[in-house]
């Protein structure tokens, strides 16, 4: 079970920030190039990426978020390393549990980690009875209970969520109505600063180019 870490969305959660007016283009575009290449690690690979990765991808020139994903795609396939840590995070941030060596192996070939979590919450709203445990892991992780029933008819009636978003929406909700929670109700947010999800800020050119490439 995840413990108070950082964790994935299902998609790319973006936060949109217009750039400051500068007197050059070139550090605009090379910023925008920082935010392309960070976009398209956690769109691939479930993760940001490091400086120095940062640096080395830069160096492919002026890619696009899709150009940098296609790249990614044929890393994954050269490495059965990064298959098999893409497939980790996606199973542990879909269901919040790691999947097993069978589910690893059987799933190591699909794509990048944004596919597997498209997969994956596909399943959860097909079985609504394993779509109930995620729930319950996500209670138990932040409020050490089960979800109440009624709690349980709530999120069923909202878009199905990964384990990593219902815990993201459950924490702001308690952070929101403490003291005296009772059951969750309202409207399903999460915030940017939530110490269980990544947020990656983009310009909206980029957010654009972001959104269409995640599919």
């Amino acid at each position: 079970m995840l413990s108070r870490r950082r964790s994935i969305l299902a998609v790319l959660t973006v936060t949109l920030v217009v750039p400051a007016a500068t007197g050059s283009a070139q550090p605009v575009a090379a910023e925008q190039q920082q935010e392309r290449i960070a976009a398209a690690f956690v769109i691939a690979l479930g993760r940001t990426s490091t400086a120095v990765e940062t640096e080395q991808w830069a160096k492919h020139g002026g890619l696009s978020v899709a150009d940098l994903i296609a790249r990614h795609r044929e890393g994954l396939q050269a490495d059965a390393n990064a298959r098999r840590a893409v497939v980790s995070k996606a199973g542990q941030d879909a269901f919040g549990t790691k999947p097993s060596d069978e589910a690893t192996a059987k799933l190591s070939g699909v794509g990048t980690y944004t596919d597997l979590m498209k997969r994956h919450i596909a399943w959860l709203a097909e079985h609504p009875a394993d779509y109930e445990q995620v729930m319950h892991r996500a209670y138990r992780l932040l409020l050490q209970r089960d979800a109440y029933s009624v709690e349980i008819d709530y999120w069923k009636r909202q878009p199905t969520l990964s384990f990593a978003l219902l815990v993201g929406c459950i924490e702001d909700w308690a952070r929101r109505n403490r003291p005296g929670l009772m059951a969750t109700t309202g409207v399903a947010s999460v915030s940017v600063n939530s110490p269980y999800l990544v947020t990656v800020r983009l310009s909206p050119a980029v957010a654009r180019e972001a959104r269409a490439a995640a599919g």
